[in-house]
């Protein structure tokens, strides 16, 4: 949980202590496990995030994370639903639990984002969207907010409230890849081959079809800390055990899962502090 460094992701917080960065995720450490090994593995630990104390949020929660070697994203999938059915059908003996279709409500960003903005999130213009934006209560994104910050703010203001029920949202667009794979989509765009999974209209897991190019992740890592300069957040130096063990990872897909929210929206709590 605790490593020498941290994580560059601008909207996550890290907690320094003397001795080094709290982790945000176990990803880094598992993905050092993963090169040694070749092998699949899970792990449920405390992650922790500074300044995230809300009805949703907490600064230390716990967190569910696996990686399946030589699966595709469709067959991650898959095992979520499995896992789910199994965690809800044992709950539910002694519970009155929000219901899980089965299978899962599987869809891609794009339908979702036209189908209520009537835009498409890949091709739309900044200005285009940045309009979108002043439509809803999104005060807090000024002028010369990124591409990915105005889709992320429509996204979770517009769209993410009605996804009550389980749903599959996969195909994200291409600015929001993080630590995902490109890959192209039906239509002819880029996209990130990443899912996330929404109950309860709020986001509980998310998956990446895992980044295994060293020097790509570099790169990104790179424009996140140009970012973090810009809003006056510290820089994070890579983590050279991360893009080692990255040119020997093998194919793999990964998943976070959040457990404190997930027994949110299973239990119906207004609140995380509840669980």
């Amino acid at each position: 949980m605790l490593r020498e460094y941290g994580s560059s992701e601008i909207h996550l917080d890290n907690l320094i202590l003397e001795q080094g960065y709290l982790q945000t995720s176990p990803e880094y450490a598992m993905k050092g496990l993963i090169a040694d090994s070749g092998r699949s593995i899970y792990q449920i630990c405390p992650a922790f995030r500074g300044g995230e104390e809300g009805r949703r949020h907490r600064v230390e929660f716990q967190m569910l994370e696996w990686y399946r070697v030589d699966y595709s994203l469709r067959e991650l999938m898959i095992d979520l639903e499995s896992l789910l059915a199994r965690a809800h059908s044992a709950l539910a003996s002694d519970e009155v639990l929000l219901p899980l279709p089965q299978p899962l409500t599987r869809v891609a960003y794009a339908t979702l984002f036209e189908a209520r903005f009537g835009a498409c999130p890949h091709t739309a213009s900044d200005d285009e969207l940045m309009e979108l934006c002043r439509s809803l209560p999104l005060a807090h994104l000024e002028e010369g907010a990124r591409r990915a910050d105005m889709l992320d703010a429509l996204f979770s203001t517009g769209v993410e409230p009605d996804l009550v029920r389980g749903t599959l949202v996969s195909d994200f667009p291409a600015c929001q890849a993080t630590l995902a794979e490109y890959r192209i989509d039906d239509a002819g765009h880029q996209v990130a081959d990443r899912f996330e999974f929404f109950l309860g209209g709020m986001e509980i897991a998310n998956a990446y079809q895992e980044l295994i190019d060293a020097e790509e992740l570099s790169r990104r890592f790179s424009e996140n800390n140009a970012v973090r300069r810009t809003v006056g957040k510290p820089e994070i130096v890579d983590d050279p055990g991360l893009l080692e063990a990255t040119t020997r990872m093998p194919r793999c897909a990964g998943i976070a899962l959040g457990i404190d929210r997930l027994l949110m929206a299973l239990f119906k709590e207004a609140s995380i502090s509840e669980v």
